[in-house]
């Protein structure tokens, strides 16, 4: 069997045929030795089954797929995971895009330095408009006692370094140290980033675009989850062990300001979400139980948010100081644009 540089893991739920067809055009263009590995979390329609099949059969034959019991999306990558052959991983959501030439940079400059995870930059792209997250300007590489140093940066929101993708990981050292997704957690990517970095000694970041995130408005949290707080407040609270355990006071400082940017998702998605038809009484209710509750109280007093973008300070500075009226404002600007 040839050797396969690259596997490109694509969980595939209910997606429309067209955005997975867009995401398998983009890694044809792969020039790497390279697999595509589809993983149909869940029985796929006859319809998808016959596409994925008949693109692998014409346009290119490094796509296959699997059938898992549907498990999440946790589940589908750990699935993916499992049954990749290549030496690095990377990881590809159904409805977005790898771009083969900064992929190909990845590989070349993880395999140069000896790294075990390489990450680029990524094209968030909009409607109208699009934006690039990138952690730095130049190529950098952290290698032990620096990779804390790294590991600081998946809890600042803005460096695309909480993602699972954008980047390639090498694929033995997950299998080697057990890193997979919890899948017992709601939110995937930052957990699995941290399991997989505190065991790492050579880190890479080269400055070059690599993956292009679609932002489409169905996949957006506009409608009202009762329990959406409830699940975000166990998430951190169960996190907040791993940070413990870890007992770095720096890290303990990035994943305070993380706490904060959940707090202000909360307030926009489920306290201020104009679909939970709550009165200003009810949502002043919520809003002081929030703010006053661990570990969102600790995190407003101790959490230095100069990292943050403008807007997010300015959000993070109403919420801190307890100004309901400006921070309903805020979240109904917010809100409109969403909608």
């Amino acid at each position: 069997m040839e050797q396969v540089d690259l596997s490109v893991v694509i969980p595939v739920y209910k997606t429309p045929m067209e955005r997975l067809l867009r995401a398998l055009k983009s890694t044809a263009g792969l020039t790497v030795p390279h697999e595509t590995v589809v993983v149909f979390d869940g029985e796929p329609s006859v319809d998808l089954i016959k596409m994925v099949d008949g693109y692998a059969n014409g346009s290119d034959s490094t796509v296959r797929h699997i059938v898992i019991t549907h498990a999440g999306l946790s589940g589908a990558r750990n699935a993916g995971i499992r049954a990749s052959a290549g030496t690095w991983i990377t990881f590809l959501d159904a409805d977005d895009e790898i771009i083969p030439s900064g992929m190909h940079s990845l590989v070349a400059y993880g395999n140069e330095h000896g790294c075990q995870l390489v990450q680029g930059g990524y094209t968030k792209q909009m409607s109208n408009s699009y934006e690039r997250c990138m952690l730095a300007h130049e190529s950098q590489l952290f290698r032990s006692p620096g990779v804390p140093g790294f590991l600081r940066t998946i809890f600042l929101v803005d460096y695309g370094t909480s993602t699972a993708w954008s980047k390639i990981f090498l694929r033995s050292f997950l299998i080697e140290h057990g890193v997979f997704f919890d899948e017992t957690l709601p939110i995937e990517d930052t957990p699995f980033m941290f399991d997989a970095v505190v065991h790492m000694s050579c880190i890479g970041f080269m400055p070059v675009n690599c993956y292009r995130y679609y932002r489409n408005d169905d996949s957006l949290v506009t409608s009202f989850r009762k329990d959406y707080a409830r699940r975000i407040t166990t998430y951190l609270l169960e996190f907040k062990k791993r940070i413990d355990v870890l007992n770095d006071w720096a890290v303990t400082a990035a994943f305070e300001q993380y706490i904060v940017f959940y707090l202000l998702l909360i307030m926009l998605h489920y306290v201020f979400n104009p679909a939970n038809g709550w009165d200003a009484h009810k949502q002043h209710d919520e809003f002081d139980c929030l703010v006053q509750s661990e570990p969102y109280r600790h995190a407003l007093v101790h959490a230095d948010c100069r990292q943050f973008s403008p807007s997010k300070r300015f959000t993070a500075f109403a919420v801190r100081h307890h100004m309901f009226h400006l921070m309903k404002l805020i979240c109904a600007f917010r809100n409109q644009q969403l909608h």
